[in-house]
């Protein structure tokens, strides 16, 4: 091999590395959005089951609303911050409709926007 050829393969080599680094760099910053999506989905989905299994519908406004929550030195949900929204909307638009309104918000960690799951619980 003349030093041209191998100085030529150096050069496609080190493309091909630098390529490949700004390849591993990108799908690993979307793999960490993604895992904090699915942390953030996953603690609004628990406060949403754990109202949801409440059994006093009388109470859970008085219970739940406006109830914040940060996990510090959680292994798992480190640097969240839970904001819980409960509503009562009695006589609206009729005396006949009861319902209660409950969204749950996450923010922090690596977030770039809030994660908000609601659902809404009528009484029977």
């Amino acid at each position: 091999m003349t030093l041209i050829e191998v100085i030529l393969a150096v050069v496609i080599l080190s493309g091909a590395m630098l390529g490949l680094s700004k390849f591993i760099s990108t799908f690993q910053h979307t793999t960490s959005d993604s895992t904090m999506q699915y942390l953030a989905s996953d603690l609004a989905t628990q406060r949403v089951e754990e109202i949801k299994a409440f059994t006093s519908y009388g109470t859970l406004v008085s219970t739940y609303n406006g109830v914040v929550e940060t996990f510090v030195g959680n292994p798992v949900y480190n640097g969240f911050t839970r904001t819980t929204t409960v509503l009562r909307c009695s006589g609206c638009p009729n005396n006949v409709n009861d319902y209660i309104t409950v969204t749950v918000t996450i923010t922090g960690n690596t977030l770039t926007a809030p994660k908000t799951k609601s659902t809404i619980i009528a009484a029977f």
